[in-house]
């Protein structure tokens, strides 16, 4: 499948975007929902799943590799 233009803007060398989950946690340690999320690196991962944070805590994972957990708010 050839590049998009949107593609190579972003990645101008052909690097792949990582794929990145926030986990929500429940109080007993549960995961209780998954949101995806597209970022270039994990501080914009992490930047990003801040927004789920309100009353639960985040872990945000890329594949299988954990990126770091956010207490709630």
């Amino acid at each position: 499948m050839p590049e998009s233009s949107d593609t190579r803007a972003l990645f101008p060398e052909g690097n792949i975007m990582p794929d990145y989950r926030a986990y929500l946690i429940d109080k007993n340690d549960r995961v209780i929902s998954r949101k995806d999320i597209v970022a270039p690196n994990d501080e914009a991962a992490l930047e990003a799943a801040r927004q789920y944070a309100d009353d639960v805590d985040v872990e945000i994972w890329e594949r299988a590799r954990k990126v770091g957990r956010l207490s709630k708010k």
